[in-house]
Parts: structure tokens; sequence; C-alpha cells
């Protein structure tokens, strides 16, 4: 078997973990002070599946995942506020208060989209010591420097930075806008700070030799990954938005501490648009679940439409894609729900679809190919509806789409009766008859969904 991913930095490269049967996979966390997107959830989904795609084909994984919960300034560089304090502050909370009710509010959404938790998930307030003992490393080798306002890592000495800040693909006006602040102190105006101690009045503060303060945003990942996962790992992802300053800063803190390769795999996932424009907070335009959900429409097709676009590639929410999304998932849904009864548990899974799947994992992860084989499936008239069964429960294990639990959603036999009559009735160009019926079928509390020589019952969200 050979896999091929894209590395962000690298391009695409052959999958070779570090372990022959485990992969370290390390996630980049929510800054928890406010409500999360589902332009962000898209990073943790991504992450989700390429975990559940490597399980499937028989790697072990080991996961970790931080939560921002101190040190991550207005500006994702060196000046501004604290995010948390901020609006801690705004809404009259302490800053653990404001944390714990939006961590607790982002494991609400990423169980609501099957996203499985880390096997380790740690807070960057609870990492204070690693963080320091990074420092400490980096200033033994001469890569720190301290100032009034806090400790710089001193990227002139770090032989590559600038290579890093301009691989092909770095948004140069994003990292000069946001990586080179007016911060007369550094040496280098490319200098990041990895301790800060001018903010006396922070609410977050611990004791260091450096003096009394914080950590900066960049040191906490590769603190935790260090604790959690080693000096070495397999893959790193997050969001795109993140490479050109976040990720070139652990990169360089991480090599220059303890010499080595630090992640050899770094997979970003694209931006979610918001009809058509980007979507973010500063913007207005970033929907929540609840957004969603006030619609009628459950977090699981939002799943299935992000797994339509491939994880590299741009995507653009709308309330129409959404609800198409729903109605192409409530067909599979219902192909299961009205084969359920003939369904023998022991059919075996399609040989054929399984290694068009495995070969749609090896492409990089491949989820609209995915979904493809998917529908291949369902359609196959030529294979028995048990086994067709049996291959899509077999692929949820990668797309979690909960196709199991339409064996908990049996149709009333009564409605299915009335949906061949009614059927019949239409082959009969009785339309006035078959009218009837769709009203008795609703009154039941489902809805008929016609195609051209077939139709699928859908449950009246209502009902």
């Amino acid at each position: 078997m050979t896999i091929k991913l894209k590395d962000s930095f690298e391009g695409i490269k052959e999958f070779k973990p570090l372990s022959q049967n485990e992969v370290k996979i390390y996630s980049c966390g929510p800054t928890v002070y406010k409500y999360v997107s589902i332009g962000n959830l898209r990073s943790f989904l991504f992450s989700d599946i390429l975990k559940k795609s490597l399980e499937y084909v028989g790697f072990k994984i080991s996961d970790v995942m931080n939560i921002t919960d101190v040190g991550h300034l207005t500006t994702d560089g060196d000046e501004g506020e604290d995010k948390l304090e901020k609006e801690a502050i705004l809404n009259k909370f302490s800053v653990m208060e404001l944390a714990e009710f939006y961590t607790n509010d982002f494991y609400k959404n990423i169980e609501k989209l099957n996203i499985r938790f880390p096997k380790i998930i740690s807070k960057a307030s609870d990492n204070i010591d690693t963080q320091l003992e990074m420092i400490d490393i980096l200033d033994s080798k001469g890569y720190v420097y301290k100032t009034s306002t806090g400790v710089y890592f001193d990227t002139s000495k770090y032989i590559g930075y600038e290579k890093l800040i301009n691989q092909k693909g770095i948004d140069q006006k994003k990292y000069a806008r946001e990586g080179v602040k007016k911060d007369k102190t550094k040496k280098n105006p490319q200098d990041f700070r990895l301790w800060q101690t001018s903010y006396p009045n922070h609410i977050l503060q611990w004791d260091s030799k450096w003096g009394r303060g914080f950590p900066g945003w960049h040191i906490e990942c590769s603190a935790i990954i260090y604790k959690f996962l080693g000096k070495e790992i397999d893959i790193h992802t997050g969001g795109i938005d993140l490479k050109s300053l976040h990720h070139v800063n652990e990169i360089a803190q991480s090599k220059a501490a303890f010499d080595s390769k630090f992640v050899n795999y770094w997979m970003h996932n694209e931006f979610v648009l918001s009809d058509g424009v980007k979507m973010s907070k500063s913007l207005n335009n970033a929907y929540l679940l609840s957004d969603l959900e006030k619609e009628g429409i459950p977090a699981i097709y939002l799943r299935y439409l992000y797994l339509n676009a491939h994880y590299s590639s741009l995507i653009n929410f709308t309330f129409e894609s959404l609800r198409s999304a729903q109605n192409a998932l409530d067909k599979i849904y219902n192909f299961i729900r009205l084969n359920i009864d003939s369904y023998d548990p022991s059919s075996l899974v399609n040989d054929h679809y399984k290694k068009l799947f495995i070969g749609k994992i090896e492409n990089d992860i491949d989820t609209p190919g995915m979904l493809e084989v998917l529908w291949a499936v369902v359609k196959d008239n030529n294979i028995s509806s048990s086994e067709r069964i049996s291959t899509i429960l077999d692929f949820d294990k990668v797309l979690s789409l909960n196709f199991l639990d339409c064996f908990n959603e049996k149709i009333p036999k009564e409605v299915l009766s009335l949906a061949d009559d009614r059927s019949k009735l239409r082959n009969n160009q009785d339309w006035k008859s078959s009218d009837e019926i769709r009203e008795k079928i609703n009154l039941l509390g489902y809805s008929i969904i016609d195609l051209r020589d077939k139709y699928f019952l859908v449950k009246n969200k209502n009902a």
C-alpha cells in the first residue's frame, strides 16, 4: 500500500510513518474566547477524517490537540490584548470561566459533527512548566534574548528562517501584517515573543527566571507536542491561516531546540467561504452550528457537505448547498431504511468497492472520491441490498455519517405500504389518488421524494 499525502511545504509525498504501526498526529485546537464557527470546524473535521482514514487501512493513531486559553493576542503576533482577557472583561467573566464555557461549547460542536475526541487534549495554561523548559533549552543554544517587553526568539540565529517564510504558498502580505510588528525592542522585525513580561496587569501570569509573565502564542504548541508526543511527529494539522505565521514559528523554535525535523507532514485545510466571501468573525458572516439547527438542519449534513470538497480546496458555504447535501444524504439513509428488513448482518463487504475506497484514501485523503464510491455502491443493483448495506456501514468507519442510526429509525410498514401503493398509482398516471396518498403519508410523519424511477421516504423534522 502506498499512501500519498500533500505536505503544505514540500508537496505530494509518499507517507512513511516514523513507526511501522503508530502515527503521531498533532492538531492545533481552538482559542476559546468565542463560539467556534462552522469555518473553524472544518479544520477539526479534516483532522478527524484523516485519522479515521489511516486507522481504516491499519494504522494506530496517537493524537493530541491543544486548547489555547492564554497568550493568543488580538493581532496573532506580539501586539494587542490577550483575546481571552479582553473578552472576559467585556462579558464580566473570569478568564477561566470564559475559557471553560467556550471549551465546553466547542466539545458539544465536535460531538454533533461526529468528530472523535483526541486521546489527549491539553490546555496551554496547564503546560507552563514545559513552555518555560523549552525557552531555557533555546536560551542555552543562543536563540533567545530578553528585552523590556519579554523574551524573544532570535530568527537571525536560526539558519533557514528566511527560507521558511519565503516558501511557495506563504501569503507574504499576511505575514507582513501579522508577523512583523512595530516593536522597537526587537533585534529583527520578524523575531517572535516566547514569554511576555510587558503586561503587569494581565490576569493570568506565572513566575519565571525571565520575570513574571505569560507565554507567547507560538510556544504552546511546540511544548505540548514535545511533552506528549516527543521531539518528532508524523503529521501536524491546522487551518491554512496558521501556515504563514504560527506554524513557521513552531518549526523554527522546535527544530532549533531539538535538532530534529519536528514534523514530517504538514497538512492544512483551506478556508470556508460564506456566500463567496471569506468566513470570519470580523466580517460577521461566520455561521455557528446553532444557526444551522435553527433552520432545522442537523450538524451531520454539514459534515457531508464538507466531505464533498477536498480538504485542500476552498469550499463555499450557502444554505442552498447545505440543503442539497441534506437531500443527498437523506437518500442514502432511506436506501438503508427501505432495505433494513431484508438486511443480513453476515453479509460481506464488497471487495471491489472496498479496494476503490482504499484507493481514495491513498490519494491524499480524497473525500469527494470516497463519496463517489459510496454512491456507486448505493446505485449498484447487481449486488444485493444486504451486501450494499454492509459495505456502506464499513465505509462509515471513516465517513461517520450515522448510517448505523438508520437501524433505530425503521419506517413503519404502514408508511412503506402507502408509498408502494402511491408508486403504482403514479405509474398509472392517477395523479389525484397519488396526491391523496402523499397527504396520508405526510400525516403519519413522513415526506416522499420522487426521483426518475424510484422514491425515498424522509421523516418530517417536526414529527
